[in-house]
């Protein structure tokens, strides 16, 4: 029997220099931290009675086994995976761990996969991945943490990662836009729009699960009710997401389609509440306009309205 085991970094070195001196090198004394453990037994418990996790998946061989590597570390309740038009082994990678796929043999797009996912879930709260975005558990974890805590919906904190003017684009104006007109300017960037984001499923529920199809319009709906959203953790997915010909810089399908969401939102919004939404125009005294032809002349440039204006 021959059994072979990976070389550890640095053992060729090491047999070098005992060729060479004849004597094993020092032992450098390097100080390693004690890893603690990635949840305590509350949070294990909480996660395996109510936590789902659930991930759109499209071509994503190369990513999805590392992606669910790390989901699996929290330990969830269940995880949903929604291939949907997978033309490469993402699906018999994804079920080779503990997982219930729901295979779509065309492109659904992720915002209906999650949909569907938060729709077929059991868990009291909802975690939503994307399966070519590689995030650490420990990481993850903070988002579902703040659901327990009585967040409704937690949202990845992006702000950080915009510090370069230059990342600013039409739609992360139309993300920092829709927050402002929902009086909610703290949380800038940020938006449903974005992985990893979590919330509570009796929210997903309340909201309608349909709703979920246009994340813009289900934030906009959701901070309107005065529900609790919050910024959890910070996750770079403007570097990390993957580039796919849908969202590249010329014809880019999927910035349109997100800068559609956001009209929907504001539709929503001005249906809701006015044309304005929360901006009333209290700064000018428009309806005089129309009054003009009833100006009485009193001297050459001096003009007078009736007291009934």
């Amino acid at each position: 029997m021959i059994i072979y085991k990976p070389k550890r970094k640095g053992q060729a070195t090491k047999r070098k220099a005992m060729v060479k001196t004849g004597k094993r090198p020092a032992k450098k004394k390097a100080a390693r931290r004690k890893r603690l453990p990635l949840l305590d037994s509350l949070q294990t418990r909480q996660n395996m009675q109510r936590l789902s996790v659930i991930i759109p998946v499209r071509d994503e061989e190369r990513t999805i086994g590392k992606v669910l590597k790390q989901v699996v570390r929290l330990r969830p309740k269940e995880i949903i995976v929604i291939a949907n038009g997978s033309r490469d082994r993402t699906i018999q990678i994804a079920t080779t761990y503990n997982v219930t796929c729901l295979s779509y043999p065309f492109p659904l797009g992720h915002d209906v996969g999650r949909a569907i996912g938060a729709k077929e879930a059991s868990g009291d709260v909802l975690l939503f991945l994307d399966g070519d975005i590689v995030i650490p558990a420990e990481r993850l974890q903070r988002f579902v943490k703040a659901c327990y805590l009585g967040a409704d919906i937690s949202l990845n904190n992006v702000n950080r990662f915009f510090n370069n003017t230059a990342r600013i684009d039409a739609v992360s104006m139309a993300k920092s836009y829709l927050n402002r007109l929902l009086l909610r300017p703290d949380l800038g960037f940020s938006s449903m729009t974005a992985v990893p984001h979590a919330m509570k499923r009796s929210v997903a529920a309340w909201l309608g699960y349909d709703s979920l199809m246009v994340p813009p319009l289900a934030q906009a709906k959701a901070i309107l009710q005065g529900m609790r959203v919050v910024q959890s953790a910070s996750v770079d997915v403007l570097r990390t997401n993957r580039k796919r010909i849908i969202n590249q810089k010329t014809n880019n399908l999927v910035k349109d389609l997100i800068l559609g969401d956001h009209m929907e939102a504001l539709s929503f919004l001005q249906s809701m509440k006015s044309e304005r939404v929360f901006f009333f125009d209290q700064l000018r005294r428009r309806h005089i306009f129309g009054h003009i032809g009833r100006t009485a002349k009193l001297a050459s440039n001096h003009f007078v309205l009736p007291n009934d204006v």
